[in-house]
């Protein structure tokens, strides 16, 4: 698929430019083998892997009370650390920082998006896993979720990105792996390429005949050529 006239790309970071469901799934794992909840299945994990890791964890492991979920959250983030603070390289998709690099190449501008928060985060924060690998060649910002006002699907989440770089919207292309993701290129008036990642993705059968024809879904980026006439 060759995708033509693009000048900027907005990356989604999880399950996108990182494997980190696969990370995720290991950690949830060592969780509640401490915190007693019962393991959640896969399609449970797919289906609520979404939004802030507070979310996700909630409703993955169907947490109600406030203080149960700061302790099992604190336990996660404890147990992360060790899956991401060496060879962070190992946890990238390569399809990914193939497309990344080659858009490089082409001076197009790229920058990161995430609703992962970067505080607290240590070595798993969106700025360190960018800066620690080959990704810091070809993406030079990050706007992580505890550093905007708005998240996404919002689109001043971006901040003043398409202003500073010049960029019209209709030249810009959001890359993800989420209905969100989608949501965020509609709502800019750009472009939405869609991965998936891991089998289909949840809610896309509510998007309309026009929203469809701005989003397009892959099952990976092997093949896809970016280009910017």
């Amino acid at each position: 698929m060759e995708i033509n006239n693009i000048k900027g790309l907005i990356w989604d970071l999880d399950g996108t430019l990182i494997d980190s469901f696969g990370v995720f799934i290991k950690i949830i794992e060592e969780v509640v083998e401490v915190s007693g909840h019962q393991m959640p299945s896969q399609e449970t994990v797919l289906h609520n892997y979404h939004g802030s890791l507070e979310d996700t964890v909630k409703a993955t492991l169907g947490i109600s009370s406030i203080d149960e979920l700061k302790k099992v959250v604190s336990l996660f983030l404890e147990k992360q650390d060790k899956h991401y603070a060496s060879d962070l390289e190992s946890h990238l998709f390569q399809d990914a920082l193939n497309l990344a690099n080659a858009c490089a190449r082409q001076s197009i501008d790229q920058l990161v998006v995430t609703n992962r928060a970067n505080g607290g985060r240590g070595p798993a924060s969106p700025k360190t896993i960018i800066a620690s690998t080959a990704l810091a060649d070809c993406i030079h910002e990050v706007r992580a979720s505890d550093e905007v006002e708005f998240r996404k699907p919002d689109k001043r989440s971006v901040g003043d990105w398409l202003e500073r770089h010049s960029l019209n919207p209709a030249n810009v292309l959001v890359i993800g792996d989420q209905y969100v993701d989608a949501q965020l290129a509609l709502n800019l008036g750009a472009q939405a390429l869609l991965i998936k990642r891991n089998g289909d993705i949840p809610h896309l059968d509510s998007l309309g005949s026009y929203e469809t024809n701005r989003v397009r879904v892959v099952d990976n980026l092997e093949d896809i050529q970016i280009s910017t006439s």
